[in-house]
């Protein structure tokens, strides 16, 4: 259809209609368009022009000029106005323009919008075709109302050409009848909804949809990121008649929305119901939730508001209607969807299969399901929150999303995977091979024994314990530290750092074979060094290691506890007729907090600023005694003795014969949480040999 514009005033209603024909939204082209006509009797040379071109219908956009007899007549019911009000209220003569909205704002009326009528004789008269309602509100300006007016008349002007375009409109008795599409009963997606709080892919999917010619409908931040992509998009208001209020709270809960979504479009008795209150079917609803796991997991407390504010509302309403609707309706909740759903739009002329729709109903379900448990989870003690005041909660709900399928588990023949909570992930992996499964418990491992410490420190890991951890004034000298205690055991181990990797450290890792690396960052310089060793698995880490509740499955029950986060209790207490220096003083602490990390039964040999032997995972407290001194004899071949020989055990000593194993490797005091019923046996050892004892008051068994 060729189309005049007759436009005056600011032009946005004919930049509108320019926008509708250039995008596919009217199917016709603008052929004429007219600025500030001066006199009434261009009337008649108007109609001249126009038939000369071919012109089959005529918009008035503003335009000042009062439209006479001699047009009408060349195109009677073929030229369209648009009025800023609910007609025939608030029309006439001088009423136009500002002047409008000012007689609203005065007459106090709650409701105004805008009209799309065919011209007569009368000023703003003639059988109306569209109207849309905006609201008055009692703050409204003449100012405000406009705007919002505006908004509408674009829209539903470029809906009353386009229904003109396609013969669809049509005058009977004076009244205007819209017949139906020929698409309306066509499985064709015709509109969308997009409304996402991870606009991943979004703008991209967006485009797709509208080569396909989809309308797209949008809301907030959605909308103006697909505006800014230069996409035609539009605003939900238009649908509804109602802004967003209570700052987004409310945005989609609308009839207009959900009779839209819900509307069962084989059912001819809801067809009548949805016609007769205007629903305009919406297709393809777009939507994912607010982030509401990741807020929760970085606050003190999950009832904060900002955490409260993330609970979503509309989004799950839509999700659900949509998905409840598969039928006629079908729903996107991930952006890994998009490709493959576009790809199917594309080949099967903008239809999806039965298969599809029923798929992404279910996706949808559990989208929902697992967002309401992990809210209940934050506000009942879930893993995402702490345990509710005198115990933990009756029920205990997690929702986990797949990161990865790992080449095996713990063995070649056992299958495993990798997930992680809505928070996401609290490492990044720069370079190397695929993370194994037990690379992770490593890794986990190493990173929560050196965030333990405030110096810079170095922990080098081998099959989930230490095999060494030092401690220096420079990063450089707590790893040379760690190293040296076991250096054939850290051969192909895990290592972890609480400070940037440096080059220097960098440097002397490209000599060795280590498996995994752990750090809250790398020099450039590292970096480039150590990617050029293919394997070695180099993550980033900078999270502290989580005080969520920790799940161990024993087939098929699970374990829940607290994370062991503390190193010692108010009850350190020297318990030896003979105090620790302070230069023992100071070994006994570093030889303690190494000891929470290694397997029980535990016994770690320091100075201190260094493990010099550890003994880890025996079935007796003297066996590992045994073999922390093995591991000592060994060290002290490479290297002097530490200033302070001390030694800590995670547990108390159940016998004196640790004690007096522990001596004849040289040591001069002990450290342990104490508690057996042979406590004054093990001091009465302790004094015997004229060794320091420290009792602590808390164990820290590593199962």
């Amino acid at each position: 259809m060729k189309i005049a514009v007759f436009a005056s005033g600011e032009g946005t209603n004919l930049q509108a209609l320019l926008d509708a024909c250039a995008d596919g939204r009217v199917r016709g082209s603008v052929a004429l368009q007219n600025e500030h006509p001066t006199a009434e009797e261009y009337n008649a040379f108007l109609a001249q022009e126009c038939k000369k071109r071919g012109i089959e219908l005529i918009c008035l956009a503003g335009f000042m000029l009062k439209i006479a007899r001699p047009l009408i007549d060349a195109y009677p019911g073929r030229i369209l106005n648009v009025h800023p009000a609910l007609l025939p209220a608030f029309g006439g003569q001088g009423m136009y323009g500002k002047k409008v909205h000012e007689a609203v704002v005065a007459a106090g009326v709650k409701v105004s919008g805008a009209t799309i009528h065919v011209v007569d004789e009368e000023y703003d008269h003639g059988p109306i075709v569209l109207q849309a309602t905006v609201p008055v509100l009692a703050t409204d300006t003449p100012g405000t109302l406009a705007a919002r007016v505006l908004a509408q008349e674009h829209w539903i002007y470029t809906r009353a050409v386009a229904l003109f375009a396609e013969g669809r409109a049509k005058l009977e008795d004076g009244r205007f009848t819209v017949k139906p599409s020929p698409h309306e009963a066509s499985p064709r997606l015709k509109r969308a909804l997009i409304s996402v709080s991870d606009k991943t892919g979004v703008v991209e999917f967006a485009k797709g949809l509208h080569e396909l010619g989809v309308e797209i409908v949008s809301t907030s931040g959605t909308f103006k990121a697909l505006v800014q992509a230069g996409l035609p998009v539009r605003p939900l208001e238009t649908m509804t008649g109602f802004p967003e209020i209570l700052d987004g709270r409310v945005k989609t809960l609308h009839p207009h929305v959900h009779g839209a979504i819900l509307l069962r479009r084989k059912d001819p008795k809801q067809v009548r119901e949805a016609e007769l209150f205007g629903l305009e079917p919406i297709d393809l609803v777009v939507v994912n939730l607010y982030p509401f796991a990741k807020t929760a997991a970085e606050a003190n407390d999950p009832y904060e508001q900002n955490v409260i504010e993330q609970i979503d509302i509309g989004g799950v309403a839509l999700i659900r209607a949509a998905s409840k609707n598969f039928e006629d309706v079908a729903v996107l909740t991930a952006p890994s969807d998009y490709a493959g759903v576009l790809a199917e739009l594309n080949a099967a002329q903008c239809r999806l299969s039965p298969e599809t729709r029923k798929r992404l109903a279910l996706t949808g379900f559990r989208h929902t399901a697992e967002y309401d448990t992990m809210i209940s989870g934050a506000w009942s003690g879930g893993p995402a929150a702490a345990k509710e005041e005198g115990g933990f909660p009756a029920r205990l709900e997690n929702r986990l999303i797949k990161v990865q399928d790992l080449r095996y588990g713990e063995n070649p023949h056992q299958k495993a995977a990798l997930y992680a909570s809505e928070a996401g992930m609290s490492f990044s992996k720069l370079h190397g091979k695929e993370l194994s499964y037990n690379n992770l418990l490593d890794a986990a491992g190493t990173w929560d024994a050196v965030s333990d410490f405030e110096a810079p420190a170095a922990v080098v890991f081998k099959h989930v314990t230490p095999a060494g951890i030092g401690v220096g004034e420079t990063i450089e000298q707590a790893f040379d530290k760690a190293w040296a205690t076991d250096p054939l055991s850290a051969f192909g181990g895990a290592l972890a750092f609480n400070r940037p990797v440096t080059r220097a450290i960098a440097e002397l890792l490209s000599k060795r074979f280590v498996e995994v690396l752990v750090a809250p960052a790398y020099d450039p310089e590292a970096l480039e060094i150590l990617t050029k060793k293919p394997n070695v698995r180099i993550l980033v880490r900078t999270r502290p290691p989580t005080h969520a509740l920790q799940l161990r499955s024993i087939g098929d029950e699970v374990l829940v506890t607290e994370p062991d986060r503390a190193i010692a209790g108010p009850d350190w207490k020297v318990v030896s007729k003979r105090a620790p220096t302070a230069n023992e003083e100071a070994a006994l602490k570093f030889a303690w907090t190494a000891a929470k990390h290694v397997k029980s039964n535990a016994i770690v040999l320091a100075g201190p600023d260094r493990t010099v032997g550890i003994g880890a995972g025996q079935m007796s407290r003297v066996d590992s005694v045994h073999m922390a001194g093995v591991k000592f004899k060994l060290w002290l071949r490479d290297n002097e003795g530490p200033t302070a020989l001390v030694l800590a055990s995670d547990a108390f000593f159940p016998f004196r014969d640790g004690i007096d194993a522990a001596f004849t490797l040289g040591i001069s005091a002990i450290i342990h949480p104490g508690g057996s019923i042979k406590d004054a046996e093990v001091i009465a050892a302790a004094d015997e040999h004229g060794l320091a004892m420290v009792m602590t008051g808390m164990r820290h068994f590593r199962h």
